[in-house]
């Protein structure tokens, strides 16, 4: 694995294409860990209000406006939540 010991977005982003690593949507965050309404849609806002802001979950990536989670670490994130619940 890359790691960059540079604060610059753009470094991270290069890297993790390189890498081949998936940065996803809020969007695609909420479906991902089963965060979708009755219509089967993902619910971005429940993501964004009740997961996302948690202070374990991990660091977005801004890019403009836009947030984007590494996909690698919100399965380890969702794992190590799973495993905090069992005990």
């Amino acid at each position: 694995m890359i790691e960059s010991t540079t604060p610059d977005p753009t470094i991270a982003v290069l890297a993790a294409m390189i890498e081949g690593e998936r940065w996803l949507s809020a969007d695609s965050c909420a479906v991902l860990l089963g965060l979708t309404t009755p219509e089967a849609k993902a619910n971005r806002r429940g993501f964004l209000e009740r997961v996302a802001c948690r202070p374990s979950f991990p660091t977005p990536l801004q890019i403009g406006n836009e947030k984007k989670w590494k996909r690698s670490e919100l399965l380890k994130w969702a794992d190590d939540q799973r495993k905090i619940t069992r005990r």
